[in-house]
């Protein structure tokens, strides 16, 4: 799929990475971290390419600062109701979906 030219300087292609399990813990260590839902989506897109800017050395990308380890119970433990969360949101949608059906 290609991005329109009218799109170009502000819209990327979507790309598709898995990550795993480690996706709910990500997004746990970033609310560890002040940081959450943003405008209907999270924070974790924005934090990977901020990441991929400073693992690459891109001028003027900062580097980035992780929780605290000791933070790492609760980012384990926060990951694992994030994923429950979240299969209880896919089934909830499977299950309006073939209502309708």
């Amino acid at each position: 799929m290609s991005t329109p030219d009218y799109l170009k300087e502000t819209h990327m292609p979507p790309r598709q990475v898995r990550i795993g399990d480690e996706w709910f813990e990500f997004q746990a260590a970033l609310e560890a971290m002040g940081g959450g839902l943003k405008d209907g989506g999270t924070e974790r897109a924005l934090n990977l390419r901020n990441y991929i800017a400073w693992f690459v050395r891109e001028p003027g990308a900062a580097a980035l600062k992780r929780p605290p380890a000791e933070k790492r119970d609760w980012i384990v433990k926060r990951g694992a109701e994030l994923k429950k969360e979240a299969a209880e949101k896919a089934k909830a949608r499977t299950g309006r979906a073939r209502k309708k059906a």
